[in-house]
C-alpha cells in the first residue's frame, strides 16, 4: 500500500494561564491510494508489445467483455478496411521457460467458444524476460479432452512475434473467413430453398 502522511498543525491556547501563544499539536493521517499491481502492469506491457508488432495500418482494440478474446484486430489493405478480423488470446509471464516451447493454460470452454468463431484466432504469449512474444494459430492446437476443464498449449519459441509474416497471416485469415462464410451462406440458401426461414448470418 502506498501511504501519504499529512501533518496538520493546530494551536491550543492556554486561556487559563493568560499566555498569548499556543502549543503546536501534530495530527498524522495516513491516506491510501489505488495500486497498480504487477499483473496489471504485465498485461499492459504485453498488449503494447503486441500492438507495436502489428502493421501500422491495422487497428487493434480490447473488447468490452472478455470471453476469451483479449484483442480484436481489424485488417486493413493499404488505407481500406478489408472486412477481415483477427481475434487474439493474449497471455503474459515475467520469466521464460527453459524448454523450446512456451506454455499457456487454456480453458476447454474457452477453446470451444473460440473454435466456433468465424474469425481466425491467434494465441500469443508475451515473456517479459525475453522481451518477446510467441504465437500459435488456434487451428494448430490439438482438440482437448472435453472432460477436462483446462489443458496446456505449447507454443514453439521459433514462432517469434517480432518476425511473424503478417501478409501470410492476412492471406490465411481471408481463406478461412471466406470458406466459413461460404459454407454458412450455402446452408442459408439451402434452408430457404427447402421452405425454411432465412437465417441471419
Amino acid at each position: 500500500m502506498f501511504l501519504r502522511v499529512v501533518v496538520y498543525p493546530s494551536v491550543t491556547p492556554f486561556f487559563n494561564s493568560g499566555w498569548q501563544g499556543g502549543a503546536t499539536v501534530q495530527s498524522v493521517i495516513t491516506m491510501s491510494y489505488p495500486q497498480r499491481y504487477v499483473t496489471h502492469q504485465l498485461e499492459e506491457t504485453s498488449y503494447r508489445f503486441f500492438v507495436n508488432a502489428l502493421p501500422r495500418n491495422w487497428y487493434a482494440e480490447r473488447p468490452g467483455a472478455d470471453y476469451g478474446v483479449d484483442v480484436r484486430v481489424d485488417i486493413f489493405e493499404n488505407d481500406e478496411a478489408s472486412g477481415l478480423e483477427l481475434l487474439v488470446q493474449l497471455k503474459a509471464s515475467k520469466s521464460a521457460s527453459e524448454s523450446e516451447d512456451e506454455t499457456i493454460k487454456l480453458g476447454t470452454a474457452t477453446y470451444n467458444y473460440l473454435w466456433d468463431k468465424v474469425q481466425v484466432v491467434l494465441l500469443v504469449k508475451y515473456v517479459e524476460a525475453d522481451n518477446e512474444a510467441y504465437w500459435l494459430l488456434l487451428s494448430d492446437v490439438p482438440e482437448p479432452n472435453q472432460r477436462h476443464k483446462t489443458f496446456t498449449v505449447r507454443i514453439p519459441k521459433a514462432n517469434r512475434l517480432s518476425t511473424i509474416d503478417w501478409q501470410q497471416i492476412q492471406n490465411y485469415v481471408r481463406d478461412v473467413t471466406n470458406g466459413k462464410l461460404g459454407t454458412r451462406r450455402r446452408n442459408r440458401f439451402k434452408n430457404l430453398k427447402d421452405g425454411g426461414q432465412l437465417d441471419a448470418v
